[in-house]
């Protein structure tokens, strides 16, 4: 069975900073159907808990931040995203959560001008993507072909 990591919310865990979620069931449906197990990970909540406070990220210089409760956390952050990655040296795939700091494709970023990839994404050596564009049947076939192809290699 397949492993690809997916960003714990969307599994239903409340693990946002909140303590909500952001819940879709129907990749448990698509992941069974193609013998995936999902795995859920949480860079946040394994550093800070939850709830917490908001991570802001800026860009400073030639540096980028991720800002909490004033504190430059980004170090933190980007360290435990790459610990998970090694832990699940197996996985195939990750599924992220729109706007996450850690687990965002194309995340805000404070005086930048620009978005970047969070480092579950930036860091991770197979396929990736966000649950949003996992909502329609092409999304999904994409995102298996990416990972039958990573395989492959």
């Amino acid at each position: 069975m397949r492993k690809v990591l997916i960003s714990a919310c969307v599994i239903g865990k409340n693990v946002r900073w909140s303590g909500g979620n952001k819940r879709y069931d129907k990749i448990k449906d698509w992941a069974d159907e193609n013998d995936i197990k999902l795995v859920p990970v949480c860079p946040e909540n394994d550093l800070f808990g939850t709830p917490r406070a908001k991570i802001r990220l800026r860009q400073e210089g030639e540096e980028v931040k991720g800002i909490m409760k004033g504190k430059d956390i980004f170090p933190q952050l980007r360290d435990r995203c790459e610990q998970i990655l090694l832990q699940y040296a197996d996985a195939v795939g990750f599924i992220g959560i729109a706007r996450s700091p850690s687990c965002g494709i194309s995340v805000g970023v404070k005086n930048r001008g620009s978005t970047m990839k969070a480092p579950m994404h930036a860091s991770a050596p197979f396929p990736t993507t966000e649950v949003n564009s996992l909502r329609t049947p092409q999304g999904l076939e994409l995102f298996l072909r990416r990972i039958e192809k990573y395989e492959s290699r």
